[in-house]
């Protein structure tokens, strides 16, 4: 139970990236370790030296022994440099980071969240991995590479993520005459339609990440240069007028979107057909009902019209004032290299936003599977190429995001037009990017 509370918080990201219990267990060598990432360690050993504070957060005790071994092969390679962990609890990093970062006494490495990395990002007190880390860049995915961006520079390595899989009810399916669940937005509601027609269970249920859906359906939030909202497009009244469409027709509830239930006791108690999430939840169904989740399988997310997916990983930063800065890097990039980050993942039931490590063969099993984890986790996986970070690069996203859905909250609830709401949303954004 203690690991199972750990990973559903360290995950949430921007409150949102969860991880459970992990299941597999794989060992490194000392002298593979830059496996993957061909320039990760390429510093020569005499030339680095110094103190680096590695800082976590809540990763102590369920990883005690993973943390420990990176620092001893760390400082194996490095004999001048000694590593120190301080792992942060969750509830305390924010007030700790910022008061930091105010004072300019980071640690020298950090693990952060996508939001802690554009609000210090954006007060300089970050190193340019674009700059630092560029011989390391290539082996990241292009799209998660960018998580880290801060106006138009990238400022921390993606060290672990999620991306999205689909838990279903075959019977809920089968009793609408369904053999297989939706792969797109579009198909997914009118199969909603008759799901809910002919069952009386929900299909697709709006969740409380609005944001999102505008560019998994092409629609940008921001301009190129991320200096006023986008959103406001022929496109996204569409989209709203159709949602709302759906909601008068009774297709969905505002309960999960409004934080009054979760989707996991939703498709526990078969009141949902299918539940788009991280894999690594899908568990939470088994804890509330093993009867729903045996007879589950696992599937794709369902797609928008562009295609994507969303990913939102925890970052690896380095200080710009360290006094160790040159061995601080070196660190950030051994710890998000290939090997150290396929071991993490076996190890925390995780996504490694490095290439050679997330085409492991690892993550290419469970295609099959007849558990709806294993099978969701190999179709998260394949997710990781063309997935990106879809929230704003701006400092202040989390003000973005709550205008946005504030906004089409109106929408549903007080049946304000979906062009009026967008455009005081589009003002509401404006005004926080002046």
């Amino acid at each position: 139970m203690l690991r199972e509370r750990f990973l559903l918080i360290s995950l949430l990201g921007i409150m949102l990236l969860l991880f459970a219990a992990c299941s597999d267990d794989s060992g490194s060598s000392s002298d593979e370790t830059d496996n993957g990432n061909d320039d990760g360690d390429s510093a020569d050993t005499e030339e680095l030296s110094g103190e680096v504070e590695f800082m976590t957060i809540s990763l102590l005790p369920t990883f005690e022994d993973y943390l420990n071994n990176l620092k001893a092969e760390f400082e194996n390679l490095h004999p001048n440099v000694t590593v120190t962990i301080n792992d942060v609890p969750y509830d305390q990093v924010e007030q700790y980071v910022l008061t930091n970062a105010s004072s300019g006494d980071l640690p020298d490495v950090m693990n952060l969240n996508t939001e802690f990395v554009k609000k210090i990002g954006a007060m300089g007190a970050l190193v340019n991995m674009d700059e630092a880390a560029a011989d390391v860049k290539d082996t990241f995915f292009e799209g998660l590479w960018q998580t880290g961006g801060v106006e138009g520079s990238v400022y921390a390595l993606p060290w672990y993520t999620t991306t999205s899989g689909l838990i279903y009810n075959p019977d809920i399916l089968a009793e609408a005459g369904f053999d297989a669940p939706p792969t797109t937005f579009e198909e997914a509601w009118e199969m909603s339609k008759t799901i809910y027609e002919e069952t009386g269970a929900y299909g697709e249920v709006i969740q409380g990440e609005m944001h999102l859906l505008f560019p998994k359906n092409g629609i940008d939030i921001l301009n190129e240069d991320n200096t006023a909202a986008a959103f406001n497009t022929p496109e996204a009244v569409a989209l709203w007028s159709d949602l709302k469409e759906y909601y008068d027709q009774g297709l969905f509830e505002l309960d999960v979107m409004l934080n009054q239930v979760s989707m996991a006791e939703l498709y526990a108690t078969e009141k949902v057909a299918w539940w788009a999430t991280g894999p690594q939840l899908f568990r939470q169904v088994n804890d509330l009902s093993p009867e729903v989740y045996e007879k589950s399988l696992g599937g794709a997310a369902l797609d928008g019209t562009a295609g994507k997916q969303h990913a939102n990983p925890m970052n690896i930063a380095v200080s710009e004032n360290s006094e160790s800065k040159e061995a601080a890097v070196e660190f950030a990039k051994f710890v998000t290299n290939a090997e150290n980050q396929l071991e993490f993942g076996k190890e925390a039931s995780v996504l490694p936003p490095v290439e050679e490590a997330a085409n492991d063969e690892f993550f290419a099993q469970g295609e099959d599977s007849e558990d709806a984890t294993e099978r969701g986790r190999y179709y998260a996986a394949q997710a990781l190429a063309t997935a990106e970070n879809m929230s704003p690069q701006v400092e202040n996203v989390s003000q973005v995001i709550e205008a946005i859905q504030e906004a089409f909250q109106q929408v549903l609830l007080n049946d304000v037009d979906p062009a009026e709401a967008l455009a005081e949303a589009e003002q509401q954004v404006n005004s926080v990017l002046e």
